[in-house]
């Protein structure tokens, strides 16, 4: 299938004037490669004031309205689906959802509906028209709580800059197999496994990555979290509570065989076995709105399920 996908900037005051536009789209676009933008302008793409331009290094000034019609052909990963999102805050800048469990985040080959991505284009049309429909960072399919989407391609590129200078302040509950003796911080490297491709593993030749926790609570066997990520490495939080010993409880990839509540209470092990997800909750969101310089926070409570969890760890509980 054939899908012509469109976007278009305005070129904002900030910029320098008598920008080369190839320079300019690359700063306005930043999720994708200089080769491809400027594939896009070679191929007569991109229009500057109603203007087809065909050169990289035609200088543009601030104002100009930039349009580009990119060529997609997709397998309908791009299709809107009425998916129901709860909405914490939305303004004409940035949206902020609370995400349930067992969603998707972007398409892919083994997941190519029914993703948070096709959500944002039946809410709005619009979205189609950012890089990655506006999505600024990642919850796994089963991880629960807060995103923040842009709504306009400025405070996109804005966003994806503050998650890259560590702008973005991102907490987390989590429950774990184990007594966490003290908070701390692991500063470990991960990159992906080297023989099974879809997982992680910490290695000192992977990318830096560094996560702090302290205890909320601690029961017998397991011990309830609260975590804070300094960096944003795929799977981290439970690649690096995996390496301290101590995975989530309800992690089937991590954790997949128990091997960290040996000795534990039957009880308890059938609490743990039985819970579906990873117990990992994204609790809180605080930034600088993209665009007023506002400092804002958002908070979301642990869902039913983890709730329920705790209750049951608590009920059980000997120690």
């Amino acid at each position: 299938m054939i899908n012509i996908k469109q976007f278009t900037i305005v070129v904002p005051d900030t910029f320098p004037p008598k920008m080369r536009l190839d320079k300019a789209i690359s700063q306005l676009l930043s999720s994708y490669s200089r080769t491809c933008l400027k594939e896009w302008i070679l191929n007569f793409r991109v229009t500057v004031n109603g203007i087809i331009l065909n050169r990289p290094n035609i200088r543009i000034s601030c104002g100009d309205k930039i349009v580009i019609n990119v060529v997609n052909y997709t397998d309908d990963f791009d299709s809107p689906q009425d998916i129901p999102l709860t909405v914490v805050y939305e303004d004409n800048d940035i949206l902020v959802i609370d995400k349930q469990a067992n969603l998707v985040v972007h398409p892919g080959a083994g997941n190519k509906n029914g993703t948070l991505l096709n959500a944002l284009l039946y809410k709005n049309r619009n979205f189609a028209y950012i890089p990655r429909s506006g999505i600024v960072h990642r919850l796994d399919k089963d991880t629960t709580g807060l995103m923040i989407i842009a709504k306009n391609i400025i405070s996109y590129n804005i966003l994806i800059e503050f998650m890259k200078c560590k702008k973005i302040i991102r907490k987390y509950e989590a429950v774990v197999c184990g007594r966490v003796v003290s908070g701390g911080t692991i500063d470990k490297s991960i990159k992906r496994h080297s023989n099974r491709r879809t997982i992680m593993t910490t290695d000192v030749t992977g990318k830096k990555a560094i996560t702090h926790y302290r205890i909320i609570k601690k029961f017998s066997y397991c011990t309830h979290l609260k975590i804070k990520l300094e960096t944003g490495r795929t799977h981290q939080i439970r690649v690096h509570m995996l390496d301290i010993n101590h995975p989530l409880i309800g992690d089937h990839v991590y954790n997949n065989k128990y091997k960290y509540l040996k000795g534990v209470p039957f009880k308890i092990l059938k609490i743990v076995k039985e819970f579906p997800r990873q117990a990992l909750h994204a609790s809180q969101l605080c930034l600088k709105h993209p665009i007023t310089g506002v400092w804002m926070t958002w908070n979301s409570c642990v869902p039913s399920d983890i709730k329920c969890l705790l209750n049951q760890l608590h009920q059980n509980d000997n120690g």
